[in-house]
Parts: C-alpha cells; sequence; structure tokens
C-alpha cells in the first residue's frame, strides 16, 4: 500500500511539474508577443528618426532610442529590464532586444517592414545578443 501511495504522489508531483512549466512557457510566448508588437512600433520610430532627422552617425544607442520616443516616451516602457540595440544601415534601421546580461537575442524588428522580423526567442539554445538582419535585403522594396 505504501508503494501505490508514494507510487501516486511521484505521479502527482511529475503532472504538476509539467502543467507547470506549461503554464510558464505559455506566459512567455505571450510576454514576448505582447513585446514584438511594442518592437514594431519603436523600431518604426528610430527608422522614421534617422531617415528624416538630422542625427549624429555616431549617437549612442541609448540616445537615439530616446530622441527617437521624445514624441510618446511611453514607447519604451514594456523594454524595461531588456538590453536594447539599434543598427544603422544606410538610412534604414533595425533594433534588437536581447535579455537583460545582453548575452541572448530575443526579438529583432526591421524599422522599414510593418511586421515583426525575427522572433529569436523561440530558437534553442536562444542566440547571442547580434544582428542577425541584412537590411539592404529586408528594406529592398523601401529605397
Amino acid at each position: 500500500m505504501k508503494i501505490k501511495k508514494r507510487f501516486s504522489l511521484v505521479i502527482v508531483a511529475v503532472v504538476l511539474l509539467f502543467s507547470g512549466c506549461a503554464g510558464a512557457q505559455v506566459r512567455s510566448e505571450t510576454k514576448m508577443n505582447e513585446l514584438g508588437s511594442a518592437l514594431t512600433k519603436l523600431s518604426s520610430a528610430v527608422e522614421s528618426t534617422v531617415r528624416y532627422k538630422e542625427v549624429e552617425t555616431d549617437l549612442a544607442d541609448d540616445k537615439l532610442l530616446i530622441l527617437s520616443t521624445k514624441h510618446d516616451p511611453g514607447i519604451l516602457e514594456p523594454f524595461q529590464g531588456y538590453k536594447l540595440r539599434v543598427l544603422r544601415q544606410n538610412s534604414h534601421t533595425a533594433v534588437l532586444v536581447c535579455t537583460e546580461d545582453g548575452l541572448a537575442a530575443l526579438l529583432e524588428d526591421a524599422g522599414c517592414t510593418a511586421r515583426m522580423d525575427q522572433h529569436h526567442w523561440k530558437s534553442q539554445p536562444l542566440p547571442s545578443c547580434e544582428f542577425t538582419l541584412d537590411l539592404d535585403k529586408v528594406c529592398v522594396s523601401r529605397k
């Protein structure tokens, strides 16, 4: 009888463990999709700033992000706790969202496209916090 109870207890523990992990995955996917939606708005703002305003080419990423969202600083709020990087290639830009420690890429979006470009968070293992988009190819129809 003791063996049956222990076995039942182990089964219940395993089921709870896996259901908890599944719930965490759903929350993570929801969070990343919400962040992706916010990123398309941010990357468009950065693209517009670089393309239509006179911006120093050596302006630091954080200063460019602040300048690009000056009209609506709330655009940056969803990205608290993440590292943001900006790529400039000719007159186009992309924004990369990485883990807070800057080791892994989560999302990457070109400002010239309407859709979210790269969902790096779905990759196992997570890729390093480096740009993968070639803006000359991604933005070809927008030149």
